[in-house]
């Protein structure tokens, strides 16, 4: 799917027009400038709603799940900052949460060095819920939580497709 198709796709009627000195804002409580694709995104897309079908798979092909919710810099629940400051699930600081699939399960981006900028989904039925954990403890094949799915933001939009009926 192209990020116009996207964007379009993404219901922002409540959400305010994002501004470069909102996200400079964001980037600032983040201690990181966000990849030049995701910041495009995000100064074209308040967040929301997806309405209609955007379904994507696992890097191996198989089909993994659907985008229900975009997160974006906005003030309601699909906001990046109030997800990030009271995530729904057990989630770490290298993990930033920018969208949610049908389930409810969060799609993140890594903001730390060693995979930075690189797209995940965390299956929150396996989350730890009882204790602190790192993130190379989540994407170990012991543990499974933090699994991958494209190595930036634009190549997993570019894999997103419109179930045929």
């Amino acid at each position: 799917m192209d990020i116009a198709k996207f964007i379009a796709g993404v219901d922002s009627a409540t959400g305010e027009a994002p501004t470069e000195a909102a996200l400079a804002s964001f980037e600032k409580v983040l201690g990181c400038r966000l990849p030049d694709d995701y910041r495009r995104f995000l100064l074209g897309c308040a967040g929301g709603y997806f309405q209609g079908s955007a379904e994507f798979n696992w890097p191996q092909g198989h089909w993994a799940g659907a985008i229900q919710e975009v997160l974006g810099l906005r003030s309601d629940e699909c906001s990046l900052v109030q997800t990030r400051q009271t995530p729904q699930w057990p989630t770490v600081d290298e993990l930033l949460w920018i969208m949610s699939d049908h389930g409810g399960n969060p799609i993140c981006m890594t903001i730390d060095k060693a995979h930075f900028g690189k797209i995940w989904f965390i299956d929150h039925e396996v989350a730890e819920y009882d204790k602190p954990w790192t993130l190379a403890e989540a994407m170990s094949d012991r543990w499974g939580y933090v699994l991958p799915l494209a190595p930036t933001f634009s190549e997993f939009i570019a894999g997103l497709y419109e179930e045929v009926a």
